[in-house]
């Protein structure tokens, strides 16, 4: 074992930076830990005891860990000097399965490995499935060109994005209700509820420029001879975006060139065949860019308090993959400072599901702090 302090001084400030490097294994893209916690049985409830453990072992994997101990010194109102000292471990969890549980003498001891995915390229898929919600905007001018049919062509595309999206255990539902031809809008609005992540597939016409621009009249009234004209051209845009992760923000553009208007004998096909291949290419360009980006993000739920019950709400259900029974690592926005502080409303709670939905599940508290922080928060099952 290699232990490293660096101390810090500032004015009635003390900053402490631990680096704690251990027997953790590191694979090219992950790393490996492996930890054991305990905690004493309580009133014969086993299944409380083994969850506490498990939070036990989540504290010595950030051991493990890079980590960061602040300490603020102050003066307060009867001139006591008094110390504020908070703890903070970058142990970002992507993936756990228990190893070993099992009791010996009333304390309940169990084994974790946890997956920590460094370079954000290879992570396990979500045991929950992931929702896409989708929508199509139209070009914003009623610019006609080559009879291209534009909605068929946006159409197209979002069909595109959402086989591939399926692949990799996401579900996808059309949100716009003007094109919305296979879902009724309740179930629309529900997918929206339970959305981890927006897509939105756009076109805009490159128009003819207003302003006279010098040698366009010459290109026009050289055409017969060169054989060219102006080709109108459509750039699409598929936004991308997470409501629970604002630095998941990204886009993807393209412009085509339409092809020449063709005869009626050709016509049969709305999308000539070239210009789909050339939008089913980009769609696959930036579908990659965009699941490279969140891969690794890991699946988010909202979670609320059920008024004067000892039970939580979850706006996922058994649609999405989530079982009755199943035990839930619930981890709370800024959870890696609540990690080495057990009583923090920040720190990982474990909830077990009690009661499910369709589209939501009910969950009892098994361990942790009951204060936690509600809202927005990530999940690893387990």
């Amino acid at each position: 074992m290699k232990l490293q302090l660096c101390l810090k001084r500032a004015p009635l400030g003390i900053v402490l930076c631990c680096l704690l490097l251990t027997n953790a294994v590191k694979a090219q893209d992950h790393t490996e830990v492996v930890a054991v916690g305990h905690a004493l049985v309580i009133d014969d409830d086993t299944e409380a005891a083994q969850m506490r453990a498990l939070l036990d072992a989540l504290r010595s994997a950030a051991t493990q860990r890079a980590g960061q101990v602040s300490s603020h010194s102050m003066v307060d109102a009867d001139g006591q000097l008094t110390e504020n000292v908070s703890l903070q471990s970058d142990l970002t969890i992507r993936h756990m399965e228990v190893l070993e549980q099992g009791f010996v003498q009333g304390i309940a001891q169990v084994k974790v490995a946890l997956t920590i995915d460094d370079d954000n390229q290879t992570c396990a898929k979500p045991k929950l499935t992931q929702v896409v919600t989708t929508d199509l905007a139209t070009p914003k001018a009623n610019y006609q060109h080559s009879q291209v049919d534009i909605n068929q062509l946006l159409l197209n595309a979002e069909a595109n994005f959402s086989e591939r999206a399926q692949q990799f255990n996401f579900a996808t539902y059309r949100i716009n209700a003007a094109l919305n031809t296979y879902e009724t809008a309740s179930l629309a609005s529900e997918a929206y509820n339970q959305a981890d992540y927006h897509l939105t597939i756009g076109a805009q016409w490159a128009l003819k420029p207003n302003k006279p621009v010098w040698g366009w009249g010459l290109l026009n009234t050289l055409s017969p001879i060169t054989g060219s004209t102006f080709a109108p051209k459509i750039a699409l845009t598929a936004a991308f975006s997470s409501p629970n992760t604002p630095t998941i923000n990204l886009t993807a553009s393209h412009q085509f060139s339409l092809p020449e208007p063709r005869s009626i004998a050709e016509s049969t096909q709305p999308i000539p065949p070239r210009l789909q291949a050339q939008v089913d290419d980009w769609v696959q360009q930036s579908w990659q860019h965009f699941y490279s980006k969140i891969q690794c993000a890991g699946s988010f739920v909202r979670l609320s308090n059920i008024i004067d019950q000892p039970l939580w709400r979850m706006n996922k259900g058994v649609r999405l993959g989530l079982k009755e029974g199943q035990q839930l690592l619930v981890l709370p926005r800024n959870y890696e400072t609540g990690i080495l502080n057990p009583g923090s409303s920040s720190a990982p709670v474990v909830l077990k599901v009690t009661q499910i939905q369709p589209h939501s599940a009910l969950l009892q508290h098994l361990a942790g702090p009951k204060d936690f922080a509600t809202g927005v928060a990530q999940i690893v099952i387990f």
